[in-house]
């Protein structure tokens, strides 16, 4: 892949990358190669035996280039005229079908849900009346192009807007810091603007993890999470920061002993460090809310022996699963609320949050309490932005209520509706938003 789009290597077909914005109409229609390395996936091809198969590194990397963006938007407007002048494709079985699912997946993963939907909305378009006999073919164009990938994309890479917007005041006292609008620098770490910490490093650790073993591996995890504090693997400056005492603590005992699960730390276990990073289980999990929730829980106890921890983990997963779906937060908080509870954790659950100030919201490092603010937060806001922050602007531990808020607002709005200038300005954006989209690809 990198020696097509980077060498401009005559890879497909015997075609350049820049030959195939004008190949010809015949070639496009008789040869079968090229499409593979103009709009690569993970999946294999049945039909193109040395196909590449896109992994997540090599991913990350295209997506990171402008060129290759560029490249995309073109190819996609060729693929749109080739359709636009021919009609053999307009019936129940073409081996272009097989392209434009190929084609919308390849969009999403490395572009954008945006262009991927735009895609899938002209091929409909071209199709007019003949679009009812494509059905088969359109139960995977249609999934590919669902709006639960841009939601999804909307929770992970929301999570770490939250993060970087929060971690300049993380530790500050409330009404004691100008209020965060934007990205800025500073902060305890003393970070770039738009740079995350701990919340956004670990939610890749563990989305990582569960792309490459297709379920949640505590060994696997945790050595991630080694990895990440001892060399700053995933971190956005490269050097890890916001390491807690339990983490530390946790990571110690599996180096020396093994150790799979956290054991009790004092009031140190009831932190909100799980519950930060949890994002990765719902969108692996999306279409299987009991899934999410195992997994949800025993994620949390690699780190944090805590029932609170655990509990507020699944309360956000099947939240989160249900946002992916399009349904509305009162909904799904409703629904969350029919499932036993610890006491404290019914009682927040219950409140009527949206009528309660900001005086009624903790923004420590408790795990319940960082719920409950981020829960306030968009419960009482009616965009992305303005949920983020004021998740931020509660002061004390920032980064994390944000990072909370930002997947749930994420998951609500999708990432689509989430400002350009959050996303220009936010460090990694392209690894973040691919990450998101592999973790879709699992069908729990």
């Amino acid at each position: 892949m990198r020696m097509f789009y980077d060498a401009n290597a005559p890879l497909a077909d015997g075609f350049r990358r820049k030959e195939l914005l004008s190949i010809s109409n015949e070639d496009f229609e008789s040869k079968h190669g090229f499409i593979q390395w103009a709009f690569p996936t993970p999946e294999s091809s049945n039909q193109v035996s040395d196909a590449p198969v896109l992994d997540l590194e090599t991913a990350v990397w295209l997506a990171e280039k402008p060129e290759v963006s560029t490249f995309l938007e073109a190819m996609t407007v060729r693929f749109l005229e080739f359709l636009s002048v021919n009609d053999h494709w307009k019936q129940k079985y073409n081996h272009n079908h097989l392209r434009i699912s190929r084609t919308i997946l390849s969009l999403r993963l490395l572009h954008s849900w945006e262009l991927a939907d735009w895609f899938y909305n002209k091929v409909k378009e071209f199709a007019g009346d003949s679009f009812p006999l494509m059905e088969e073919a359109d139960r995977y164009w249609a999934y590919y192009a669902s709006p639960v990938h841009d939601r999804i994309a909307g929770a992970f890479v929301g999570l770490a807007i939250g993060d970087a917007l929060g971690a300049p005041v993380e530790f500050a006292d409330r009404g004691t810091f100008e209020l965060v609008a934007s990205y800025r620098s500073g902060g305890r770490f003393n970070l770039p603007a738009g740079a995350w910490t701990d919340d956004t490093a670990m939610a890749l650790c563990l989305a990582q993890s569960l792309i490459e073993q297709k379920t949640l591996d505590n060994e696997d995890l945790l050595n991630r999470f080694c990895d990440w504090a001892e060399n700053g693997t995933n971190t956005s400056t490269g050097i890890a920061v916001g390491i807690g005492q339990n983490t530390l603590r946790v990571l110690g005992d599996f180096r020396r002993n093994g150790y799979l699960e956290a054991l009790p730390f004092g009031a140190k276990k009831d932190g909100n460090g799980s519950l930060m990073r949890l994002a990765p289980v719902s969108c692996f999990a999306k279409d299987n809310v009991e899934v999410a929730l195992a997994l949800a829980g025993r994620q949390s106890k690699a780190t944090h022996a805590s029932r609170h921890a655990e509990q507020c983990c699944q309360i956000l997963a099947e939240l989160l699963c249900h946002l992916f779906n399009g349904k509305p937060l009162m909904w799904a908080v409703e629904q969350v609320n029919n499932r036993p509870r610890n006491n404290e954790i019914s009682m927040m659950m219950l409140r009527n949050i949206v009528e309660e100030s900001e005086d009624d919201i903790q923004s420590g490092g408790y795990v319940i309490d960082t719920l409950h603010a981020a829960l306030w937060s968009n419960l009482t806001t009616d965009s992305f932005e303005n949920a983020v922050l004021r998740a931020c602007n509660l002061g004390d531990d920032a980064d994390t209520t944000a990072a909370v808020a930002g997947q749930i607002a994420g998951a609500k709005c999708g990432y689509s509706n989430i400002p350009r200038d959050l996303k220009d300005g936010l460090k990694d954006e392209r690894k973040l938003y691919v990450t998101s989209q592999f973790l879709s690809l699992s069908h729990y």
